[in-house]
């Protein structure tokens, strides 16, 4: 009798083991379908080892499942047993109340079907820096010697997802800006996709689609800190908005093309940190940008081309009494001074135009902008709300751009860490993520940069700037970057500055 017992409980455990085998065999079809995506140019690299740790990951559940110890049933005897009732299984949750948790470069909770999904997240970024600025730049803008010095540049919080699938948010706040102590606000607005026509509708405080660096998010620039043409992109250009790189306002967002082109455009109004602003005055921007890409082999090469424009809209009054400015430190956020600097000039408006370019193939990408702003100065000067004199408007212009190369020698391209959608890159994720036993190094890139802005026309003399930057950046794995940089910059007219600076960042 015990060798029947044990024979039929062996023939149990058999049969599920087989089962569980078929299964894993059945699932393999999902690697072939992920390779055949791959070959096909149709899924990104990096879509396709995401997708393919996901189904290792499913495949071992169902093999840990199929695999479980098998209860084996005593055959009855003659003596009688008292045996407890066992409890009753818990009634399985209603569908569609259930969540899963899961890491995926940020924690996320997600429904079935993806209808209800939250990501918590955050990052923060480390810098320090010396800077040695020579002895006419010490003179001309009072600066005390060599620098030494440490900042939290960027210390974020957020939460994003979406409800009832094509509603999504985020909430994102920063508690290192420099705003008496407060968190300042980031990206905080919703969305809705599947609009007709419109395809996806943006309300809140965010950036204005101008430029394809600017777009690109603060933790996947190439450099530590954005070329100093940068600063025709930043909104915070009112005199009541200083300091900001967002406003309020609405965008919509549209692709064509399978993805391959996309096109943004939305109107805003001058806000500060915490997207607020009111007045008698009517600081509105409006901005759009269309880029596309005419050559993309998915994840490996690409050449990308964008066209921004941005009309501010401003009116100097003696009631309202609007201004526009344009600055710009060397390419280091903790040198002590802007080199080149317009002041606020009365304005009644300026247009912005930024043609972009970038080039992928394989672990080379090389990329530029150039921008020009044009500014109807206004032929009014007001000293106090009650003292207004006519004067003689210039209309000045200003410019200014750059070009840069960088090339991974880890084999990564840039190419599978573009994000169709909106035109910009984003993170990027090693081939082999850093070890400590030393068997992986992660992702090495170098780079170098060129940029320059000039600040001076007709009556306005900001000065000129050039940047060289060299920069390493080691990716230790998709959420740690470590940056080492060399700024070289030449004042016109003035002197040169040397900058070390390096930087170590942790992003959710």
């Amino acid at each position: 009798m015990a060798a029947h017992r044990f024979v039929r409980s062996t023939a149990v455990v058999c049969l599920m083991l087989a089962a569980a085998a078929a299964q894993a065999q059945e699932k393999r079809v999902v690697d072939q379908l992920l390779d055949i995506l791959r070959q096909n140019k149709q899924i990104s690299d990096q879509q396709y080892r995401e997708l393919k740790q996901k189904a290792d990951q499913e495949r071992q559940q169902d093999m840990g499942k199929a695999a479980a110890p098998v209860a084996v049933v005593p055959a009855p005897v003659a003596t009688p047993v008292t045996v407890a009732a066992a409890p009753s299984p818990a009634a399985p949750p209603p569908p569609g109340e259930t969540m899963r948790a899961y890491f995926k470069n940020g924690f996320y909770l997600e429904t079935p079907g993806s209808d209800f999904k939250l990501q918590i997240g955050g990052f923060t970024q480390v810098d320090w820096a010396v800077t040695d600025p020579s002895d006419p730049v010490q003179a001309a803008f009072k600066i005390n010697g060599v620098g030494t010095g440490v900042e939290f540049r960027r210390a974020r919080l957020y939460l994003a997802g979406n409800v009832y699938k094509n509603i999504d948010f985020k909430f994102e706040y920063d508690f290192a800006e420099q705003t008496g102590g407060q968190p300042s606000f980031k990206d905080v607005y919703m969305g809705m996709s599947d609009i007709p026509y419109v395809q996806y509708l943006r309300v809140g405080h965010f950036k204005e689609p101008f430029s394809l660096e600017e777009l690109t998010p603060d933790t996947y620039t190439t450099f530590q800190e954005r070329a100093t043409n940068n600063a025709f992109a930043q909104p915070g250009s009112n005199v009541n908005a200083s300091g900001t790189d967002r406003n309020t306002g609405m965008a919509i967002y549209q692709t064509y093309f399978d993805q391959r082109m996309e096109l943004a455009a939305g109107g805003f109004r001058a806000t500060d940190n915490f997207g607020d602003g009111f007045g008698s005055d009517s600081p509105y921007d409006i901005a759009a940008r269309i880029s596309g890409l005419p050559a993309y082999d998915v994840g490996n090469n690409l050449v990308h081309v964008g066209f921004s424009y941005k009309h501010s809209f401003r009116h100097y009054s003696q009631s309202a009494q609007d201004t526009l400015s344009f600055s710009s430190r060397p390419e280091s956020h903790l040198f002590p001074v802007n080199l080149v600097n317009t002041g606020q000039i009365p304005a009644d408006g300026a247009d912005l135009i930024n043609p972009e370019l970038a080039f992928v193939r394989g672990p080379l990408e090389i990329q530029g902008e150039y921008t020009w702003a044009f500014v109807d100065q206004s032929d009014l000067l007001c000293t106090s709300p009650t003292a207004c004199t006519n004067k003689a408007k210039s209309n000045p212009n200003f410019s200014g751009g750059y070009v840069e190369a960088n090339y991974f020698l880890t084999g990564e391209s840039r190419a599978s860490f573009y994000r169709t959608q909106f035109g910009h890159f984003d993170r990027v994720i090693p081939i082999n993520n850093f070890n400590i036993d030393g068997s992986h190094w992660g992702a090495w890139q170098i780079a170098a940069r060129f940029s320059r802005i000039d600040l001076t026309s007709k009556n306005i003399n900001g000065g000129a700037l050039d940047d060289v930057t060299g920069g390493i950046n080691w990716y230790l794995n998709p959420l740690m970057r470590i940056t080492l940089n060399y700024v070289w910059a030449h004042r016109e007219q003035i002197g040169d500055s040397n900058i070390v600076e390096g930087r170590f960042q942790l992003s959710l």
